[in-house]
This record gives structure tokens, sequence and C-alpha cells, in this order.
């Protein structure tokens, strides 16, 4: 059974009165374990497309289902109940609370999802040292590079264990050596049972997904199957030739 599923997925947004569809009628089905990614150029939905399956906005038409929940049916304090038990999201911007250590921006999800403190302490204490950042729980983010923010916020948003991990340009705002650490990491974890579905514009990030879907105009186009290796070279080829 698939644990994100998208039907006829439509979104339209109003400009001074003008209708602008970010989404035109998009179709998905991730199972579980896999890695997905969406890949296509600034503008063309992606983003607009991860926070519907997300559950953070409502989509102008089609239906969502995460974890077998059609979320159509849900209202908004119904859905936050839902993705915080279901879904893991890591932003580009990394969305660390300024005055929070580390322990405390990772633990948050967990207590706010009513999880025991010992317990969502004793989880962040083994995500925190899987991710080299053991030492750094007392810290506060501004005193943290990058890419180890980038890693707290990958540990918050698996305190959880959740369903999906859904990731929005998650090495947008890193250098190629913290983007492609941080890369190693969803592989890893992908290799241990965790889905993923991450979204970029990059294909050398494209390339550690298992599977590619290319997007346009809001619109997939084609997709592909990778062996996931971080080798942009296959994806770079299927773009030209989705492009032309």
């Amino acid at each position: 059974m698939p644990v994100l599923e998208a039907h006829n997925l439509q979104k339209t947004y109003r400009s001074d009165g003008v209708a602008v569809p970010a989404l035109r009628g998009v179709d998905l089905s991730v199972e579980p374990g896999e890695f997905v990614a969406v890949m296509g150029p600034s503008g063309c939905g992606k983003s607009t497309l991860l926070h519907l399956l997300a559950g953070l906005d409502s989509p102008t038409e089609g239906e969502v289902l995460l974890d077998g929940h059609r979320l159509n049916d849900l209202n908004e304090s119904q859905r936050a109940v839902l993705r915080r038990r279901t879904v893991g999201f890591v932003f580009q911007a990394y969305n660390l609370i300024p005055n929070l250590t580390v322990a405390d921006n990772v633990d948050l999800p967990g207590l706010l999802a009513g999880r025991p403190a010992a317990e969502v302490a004793a989880r962040r204490a083994e995500l925190l040292a899987t991710l080299g950042l053991a030492d750094k729980a007392d810290a506060f983010p501004s005193q943290l590079s990058g890419g180890q923010q980038q890693r707290v916020a990958i540990a918050r948003a698996l305190i959880n264990t959740p369903t999906v991990l859904l990731a929005d340009e998650p090495t947008g705002n890193l250098d190629s050596r913290s983007g492609n650490e941080v890369l190693a990491l969803f592989r890893r974890f992908n290799a241990e049972g965790q889905t993923i579905l991450l979204v970029t514009h990059d294909p050398k990030v494209a390339s550690f997904a298992r599977r590619v879907i290319f997007m346009r105009d809001g619109r997939f186009v084609s997709e592909m199957h990778t062996a996931g290796g971080g080798d942009p070279a296959q994806v770079i080829a299927k773009l030209v030739e989705v492009e032309r």
C-alpha cells in the first residue's frame, strides 16, 4: 500500500484577480522505502506540491492520501496531528528556532506529538550521535555552520520516526561538501527503510534518489529510475531529452 498518493492534484492561486495555476493535475504514488526526487526549474510547482502532500495547504481540486488518510476529509487541526505523527519536513532554510538549543529544537516535534520526554530525549541522543552532533546538543543554531544546522533539521524531522520524510531543496543553502554530506545521510536513512521524497532543481541532488520525476509548468512530464549513487550524468541526459 502506498504511503503517499496524489490524484489529479491541482492548485490555483489568484493574483490581482487573475487565476495563476501552480499545479495542473498531478498523480503520484510513493511506496514504503522509496527514495523519490521531483526535479524541475524554479516556479514549476515543486514546493507547492510538497506543501500539499504534507497537508500544509489544500488543493483546489484533487486529493492527497497520507498513510492511508485522505487529507481532504480532515480539518486543519486534524491534519496537524496526522502530520506530526507521519511526516518529517526538511526545509531549505533550516527553520530552526534561534533561541532554542539544538536539543530543544530536535525535541519539540516529539513533545508536541505527546510522546514521553524521556523517550524523546533518548531518540534525540541517538539521532544526534548518528549525525555527528552529539557534542552540539547545548549549542544554539547561530553557533553552527550551515551544514550542521541542516543536520539538526534532519534530526528534528526524524524525531517521531515519520512514515515519510519530505525535503524542499535541502542542500540549496549549503556548499558542495556540506550538501554531499546531507545527501549521503539521506541515502543512509533510506537504506535503513526511511521513505524519502525531495524536490530539487539540481541533477546532482536528484541523482541520489532511486526514482526521479521531471516536472514542468505544474505537470509531471517524465520519470526515470537511477542507481541512486550520486552520479548526475544519467539525470542530465534524461533532462536534455525531456527538454527537447
